[in-house]
């Protein structure tokens, strides 16, 4: 049963107020539509209207969920043969509200053991996951999404949902080349070290959610076990590939303050204290730089957003201090005092009552700790 537009609209704007409070001034809403997740066949209508009251206080991205694509009759020469109605596809919106990639779950999850590895879980002899379809299909809709002018995010979490999506991408390429497409891979939770060089052969985009180390690590530790645990939502190797690593959280699994997310790449340290996988963790600056100028180019709006330029929107967040300078466990502790959205207030306008800024336009740069946040 589908939710209300209505009822979702009011959702959309109390849940965009607690992402202006962590300092997210764009998200990226990973499935709407029919689907897995989608909660109405109409979905980006609550986004519409979100805004129409002036509730969404923050830019977003809409994943459309692969099961909204069908058949379409278009002509022969536009060689689109499966998408959504009227041929929307990813770029249609404005700065606001954005149509993004098409998402295909590929596989199932880490912390249920059901995501597609190519070896047994621990104490599971014989389980090696699943695909939420069969491979040759999955490929095929890769294909057909790529050809009708789609990114794709390919939620793939174990090593071999990965080979599926970095095969799919490669396919997509050959049929219909596109340069620069960006097509991600949501999670990569569990990468080989001979998938690091392919992810930079086809491009694709590694999305892992660095919180999750912390959040739900010593349960994926203790499925993957010892010699896998450094495979797990890696970060410097996919850096040393020459690859761009945006931040990400898969909220509600794990919690969504950017700030958290930047503790957990530099640390990697679980809830129980394991250090998961030493080698990939990144100073505090490419921690920062995955939640701003990474995520920016992840989403090809590196010329709009991601960082205090000029010519670019005045999205930025104040801080109680500064991420890159303090120790790292005080990190996820930072206040953000502020947060701007195209220069106007959106949280903490109350923090600001002693300053000269008001609620309305305000000059970049504004000073040397003001951090963009995206």
């Amino acid at each position: 049963m589908p939710y209300p537009v209505a009822g979702l609209a009011d959702a959309i704007g109390k849940a965009s107020a607690v992402y202006a409070s962590e300092g997210l001034t764009h998200v990226t809403e990973a499935g709407i539509g029919l689907g897995l997740i989608g909660r109405s066949p109409v979905e980006a209508a609550a986004y519409q209207l979100a805004r129409e009251r002036g509730t969404l206080n923050t830019r977003v991205e809409l994943m459309v969920a692969a099961d909204n694509l069908h058949p379409l009759d278009a002509h022969a020469d536009d060689d689109i043969g499966t998408g959504i109605d009227l041929g929307l596809r990813t770029g249609f919106g404005d700065d606001r509200i954005r149509i993004g990639p098409v998402k295909i779950w590929l596989d199932g999850s880490l912390i249920g053991r059901t995501a597609a590895v190519s070896e047994p879980f621990c104490g599971h002899d014989h389980d090696t996951g699943v695909y939420q379809n069969g491979p040759e299909e999955m490929r095929d809709l890769v294909v057909a999404a790529h050809r009708a002018g789609w990114r794709v995010a390919a939620h793939a979490i174990g090593d071999s949902a990965v080979d599926l999506a970095l095969d799919s991408f490669a396919r997509a390429q050959g049929a219909a080349p596109r340069p620069d497409v960006r097509h991600r891979i949501e999670h990569a939770g569990v990468v080989r070290p001979d998938q690091l060089a392919r992810f930079a052969e086809l491009g694709a985009v590694p999305v892992p959610q660095p919180h999750f180390l912390y959040a739900v690590g010593d349960t994926m530790a203790e499925a993957l076990g010892p010699d896998r645990t450094p495979w797990m939502y890696r970060h410097r190797s996919f850096l040393e590939q020459g690859l761009r690593v945006p931040g990400s959280s898969d909220r509600p699994v794990a919690p969504g303050a950017p700030l958290l997310g930047m503790q957990s790449m530099v640390q990697r340290l679980s809830r129980d204290g394991a250090l998961l996988g030493p080698g990939e963790r990144v100073t505090a600056e490419q921690a920062l730089r995955a939640y701003t100028l990474d995520a920016a180019w992840a989403s090809l709006e590196e010329d709009r957003r991601g960082s205090l330029t000029p010519g670019k929107h005045a999205d930025f967040v104040l801080l109680s201090d500064d991420p890159v300078s303090v120790d790292s466990d005080r990190i996820g502790s930072i206040g953000v005092l502020a947060t701007f959205v195209a220069g106007e207030c959106v949280h903490g306008a109350d923090a600001l009552e002693d300053t000269p800024w008001t609620t309305g336009p305000v000059p970049v740069p504004v000073r040397p700790q003001a951090r963009s946040s995206e």
